[in-house]
């Protein structure tokens, strides 16, 4: 069976996503405690990961040190740490918020999206594995279980450096 981490998993949509890849990945879970570490260890036995989803987001949240190193250094430290199969895919969650001019509030929410982004596209530029970000709209409770079926339906699809819509079209990220 293939192999997948979520980040993020163990509750909300994160864990309906991951009962979802569950039917298709052996998936290892990486909640929130151990996200908040600054050091990541590789999972013992250290076999190779086919999935690696960021699925995680840190709150509360500030244009702060804690707060980039939590939502987008956390995921360069996971993919130094963690052994990855030779057709590795790797992908985020991002937020079409990113370009937003309205809503300051959320402003580091669509900066650290952002920053994901471009660490995506740089990775994708750089390495083999196949580096991707999905933008599935507003997640709330009532669309949890349409989101995470149509998120892993997409895992089949997904190409090097793109964003993808849950329906599987090219976002305009």
């Amino acid at each position: 069976m293939l192999k997948a981490l979520v980040t993020g998993g163990s509750s909300g949509f994160g864990s309906v996503l991951v009962n979802k890849l569950s039917k298709t990945y052996d998936v290892d879970v990486m909640p929130r405690e151990l996200l908040l570490q600054t050091k990541v260890s590789t999972p013992p036995g250290g076999e190779p990961y086919d999935l690696i989803l960021f699925n995680h987001h840190y709150m509360p949240e500030d244009f702060d040190i804690i707060s980039y190193e939590n939502n987008c250094l956390i995921c360069l430290r996971i993919l130094e740490s963690y052994n990855l199969s030779d057709n590795c895919k790797v992908g985020w969650m991002l937020s079409k918020g990113i370009g937003a001019k309205f809503m300051p509030e959320y402003a580091p929410y669509f900066a650290f999206k952002a920053v994901n982004l471009h660490i995506m596209r740089y990775l994708a530029h750089k390495r083999s594995e196949t580096y991707f970000g999905i933008e599935p709209g507003h997640i709330k409770e009532t669309n949890w279980h349409y989101t995470a079926e149509h998120v892993v339906k997409l895992l089949d699809e997904v190409s090097s450096g793109h964003v993808f819509n849950l329906n599987g079209d090219f976002s305009s990220l």
